[in-house]
């Protein structure tokens, strides 16, 4: 690789004075790009916003001790940042709401990862996305993905919204900010913070410096999370799309809520179907529920579960009418029959791992998983490596069997 200035590496991940890149090793065997920062204390400048980010940077130190985060991905290359500096009091379990007003570059000094690896996670979350899916996009081990979610989990739910809020160099903030990036909005704090800061950033006579303008915009956001669902769903990119003529037209039809005893809130709960909803309250809803669902033995604490989960949908009936319709057109049709799949010394499995064309398939994470699980062999061509392979394939395809008619069918053809 050429080696480039350290300036294009603090362009690439927004690093900002008083932050700079002190120096960058890249190990082209292992794919490995390591950023050392150091943190240069500025001299603080009059405006209305820097009383609140000179209180912000005070509690950064130098601790004396390196500290190292995984960082996303740079292209093909994992990025690694170590540091000194940063605030040593952030701890406990869940994410603070310190951290959250973090730069995104930097970790909390008891996790081995940075804010924006977290928010990626968090976003791919929220919008359906299987762990196993999750650590294949990003690159990722599935430990790591489990930790960041198990973390998340472990956050207030006052804010645990936030944890998937875009990061302080996400262009979004400043298309806003520039009114390139028209945000619709009925909250009239926000859309009053919103003028404030658009008219700062144009009066000649205010000085005031872009990246305080994206922090007090991200702190507002913070502070009124679960206000803002609306506008989370549009800075976020979660799909806000109007029904169809079609499922308007369905929903006036007459909609039934299952009875507790109906199978369906077990399903939903366990997982085992997925609506593929994009309303964030029952996403998020549905993680702590299936989080106290599966660690806990107690029968009446696993009814109270579902009977919560029911009568979510019961209050919130108006903004679920999807997720409702779907859930009617699942409790009238046959239920799918579960097939047997080959066992694991199989050699079907081993041919699928081998020939990329022998069951060709549409199923993203699937072929993800595939790509991941091929690299990993050809880098290790151990037996022990390759049965783990084979089992993790045949896990997937038999806990997705819904999702994969077509796959399996070839699989059970193809091992007769």
């Amino acid at each position: 690789m050429v080696k480039q200035p350290k300036y294009y590496f603090e362009a690439i991940l927004g690093i900002n004075a008083p932050w700079s890149a002190h120096d960058v090793n890249i190990d082209e065997k292992n794919k490995i790009i390591q950023i050392t920062l150091s943190h240069h204390v500025e001299k603080s400048r009059f405006s209305f916003f820097s009383k609140g980010n000179d209180t912000d940077n005070n509690k950064i130190v130098d601790t004396g001790l390196n500290k190292r985060w995984l960082h996303s991905s740079i292209g093909y290359y994992s990025c690694h940042i170590v540091s000194s500096f940063y605030d040593p009091s952030i701890s406990g379990a869940g994410i603070s709401r310190e951290a959250l007003l973090q730069p995104n570059f930097l970790g909390d000094p008891n996790r081995n990862y940075t804010h924006q690896l977290r928010q990626e996670v968090a976003l791919a979350h929220i919008r359906g996305i299987a762990p196993d899916a999750i650590a294949n996009m990003l690159r990722l081990d599935q430990s790591l993905v489990d930790e960041i979610l198990n973390d998340i989990e472990k956050t207030p739910e006052s804010y645990r919204l936030a944890t998937c809020l875009p990061c302080e160099s996400d262009p979004i903030w400043e298309s806003m900010i520039y009114d390139k990036f028209h945000l619709k909005t009925q909250l009239f704090p926000l859309k009053l913070m919103l003028s404030k800061l658009k008219l700062s950033m144009i009066d000649p006579k205010v000085e005031v410096k872009l990246s305080d303008s994206v922090n007090e915009l991200r702190k507002f956001f913070i502070s009124h999370i679960n206000a803002l669902d609306a506008e989370i769903s549009q800075i976020s990119a979660l799909s806000m799309k109007k029904q169809s003529v079609e499922e308007r037209r369905s929903v006036t039809t007459k909609l039934v809520l299952p009875a507790l005893k109906n199978s369906i809130w077990l399903k939903l709960v366990t997982g085992k179907i997925d609506l593929g909803s994009t309303n964030m309250p029952l996403n998020l809803f549905l993680v702590r529920l299936r989080h106290a669902f599966q660690n806990t033995d107690d029968n009446n604490a696993r009814v109270f579960a579902l009977n919560s989960l029911r009568e979510f949908f019961r209050k919130n009936a108006r903004n679920l009418k999807k997720e409702l319709v779907q859930i009617n057109q699942l409790m009238n049709a046959p239920e799918e029959a579960q097939y047997s799949l080959p066992d694991e010394r199989s050699e079907i499995w081993k041919r699928i791992l081998k020939d990329d064309s022998f069951i060709p398939s549409s199923h993203i994470a699937y072929k993800l998983l595939l790509s991941n699980l091929r690299s990993q062999i050809l880098m290790n061509p151990d037996p022990v490596v390759e049965l783990n392979a084979v089992r993790r394939v045949r896990d997937f395809i038999k806990h997705n069997q819904r999702f994969m008619q077509q796959e399996l069918r070839m699989v059970l053809s193809n091992s007769r």
